[in-house]
């Protein structure tokens, strides 16, 4: 299985249950969450501060954060999305999403939903980020992209691994995929689609 977050102990805990063993995990890339805005958005970066807000729906307007006075659309991914998880253990700090965030079934919607919504803030992987603008998150002084470097050093501060999950003993094709994917050749693949590489 791949997945976009770790496993949760009791999902390790029901393939213990299934296969007499728990489930190996597999750190096999390296992706930074980012947010989304329409290209014409005159805004370029965030606090984690300022995107708590908006996504716990305190800030609703888009002149609270320096841009132009209209109402703020969010868009959000559906509760069983690795990356929804991520956003709301790593930035909501576990609480909820504001009542008003539209749901989206993946990633591709989100970005095809704010390419066509100038007032529109989403998220998702970096690899997804085409047509529409990658918000950098305002650290200090800084404004942090997640940018390979920054992902990789932990700069940015929304970095995660991107995991497999296999079997406790994995059959030789299974492991020989697996070295495939943290070889050189493998992890330049990482690269070519958006994502990564773990060194």
């Amino acid at each position: 299985a791949t997945s976009s977050r770790p496993m949760k102990p009791a999902e390790n805990d029901k393939i213990r249950a299934q296969t007499q063993a728990p489930a190996t995990e597999t750190a096999v890339a390296k992706d930074g969450v980012t947010f989304y805005v329409n290209s014409k958005n005159g805004v370029s970066a965030l606090t984690i501060e300022q995107l708590r807000a908006i996504y716990e729906g305190d800030i609703t307007n888009w002149k609270q954060v320096g841009g132009k006075d209209e109402t703020l659309v969010l868009y959000s991914r559906e509760n069983s999305s690795g990356t929804y998880v991520f956003v709301k253990d790593h930035l909501l700090n576990g609480g909820d999403f504001a009542a008003n965030a539209q749901t989206l079934a993946g990633t591709a919607a989100v970005v095809n939903a704010i390419a066509k919504e100038p007032r529109g803030i989403g998220y998702g992987g970096a690899a997804y980020a085409k047509g529409i603008k990658e918000l950098k998150v305002q650290v200090g002084n800084d404004a942090v992209d997640a940018s390979a470097e920054n992902v990789k050093s932990g700069k940015y501060p929304l970095s995660r691994d991107l995991y497999f999950y296999t079997r406790n003993k994995r059959s030789n094709d299974l492991q020989r995929f697996v070295d495939f994917c943290l070889s050189p050749e493998g992890q330049a693949i990482v690269t070519t689609v958006g994502y990564y590489p773990l060194k």
